[in-house]
């Protein structure tokens, strides 16, 4: 049975698909088969990201709804790896059911190791806790990040979920050494969450591509991502 892995924040433009699509990337070539799955409102999709926008036939909320099998949707990245995207079209995707959540992703730990899903917010209502078992809040340094670290864990912990991580990405490290951010080591004193997966701020990773998440390349963001891989 695989296993369900959201990765979600309540911050806007954090660099919470990148992070996702990434990981899968890294986890799938481990032999992992691992599914990616997007089901957040963000301006640039999973599918936009991997360069199969023009491949969707079907997409997540047909699956919701019934009008396709799970396996119709799917669309294979590399022999590990897979993608159901979100709709083409806006606002499609809308009224999810916590029955129509539990159902395809039941579904989905019968045929991968691995499924991680980009999400918006931990507090949407349609997600079934019951059969998830990690859970990623992204957030950066800025002062609402203690906040909104602290909610995601609540309701990670209020449902037991196994394991709950922190990712901060956009670290501005100068303004956390005067004082305009918060440094790392507040962060996780005032969370009690291990702050030890750390992306600094840097226009490099801002806007990528397909190349950029496919393959490695020695720089700081991957490195965070290693860290994460070996943590899952």
């Amino acid at each position: 049975m695989g296993k369900l892995i959201l990765i979600g924040s309540q911050k806007s433009d954090i660099g919470k698909t990148i992070i996702c699509i990434k990981a899968g990337v890294d986890l799938s070539q481990s032999s992992n088969k691992v599914l990616l799955v997007d089901l957040s409102s963000g301006k640039k999709k999973m599918s936009e990201y991997l360069n199969v926008n023009e491949d969707i036939i079907y997409d997540i909320k047909d699956v919701f709804d019934g009008i396709c099998s799970f396996n119709q949707a799917v669309i294979e990245i590399n022999d590990n790896l897979s993608l159901l995207p979100y709709p083409r079209i806006a606002k499609k995707l809308s009224d999810i059911q916590i029955s129509e959540f539990s159902r395809l992703f039941n579904d989905a730990k019968k045929e991968y190791d691995l499924i991680i899903v980009d999400i918006d917010k931990l507090s949407h209502s349609y997600i079934d806790f019951n059969i998830v078992n990690k859970v990623i809040s992204i957030n950066s340094n800025d002062f609402s990040c203690i906040k909104e670290i602290n909610s995601d864990k609540a309701i990670a912990s209020k449902y037991n979920v196994e394991s709950i991580y922190t990712i901060l990405n956009k670290y501005n490290k100068k303004k956390a050494k005067n004082g305009t951010m918060m440094n790392s080591k507040d962060i996780q004193k005032l969370t009690d969450m291990n702050m030890n997966i750390i992306i600094e701020d840097n226009i490099k990773f801002a806007n990528v591509g397909k190349e950029f998440l496919i393959y490695d390349e020695e720089h700081s963001f991957n490195k965070a991502i290693k860290t994460l891989v070996n943590q899952l």
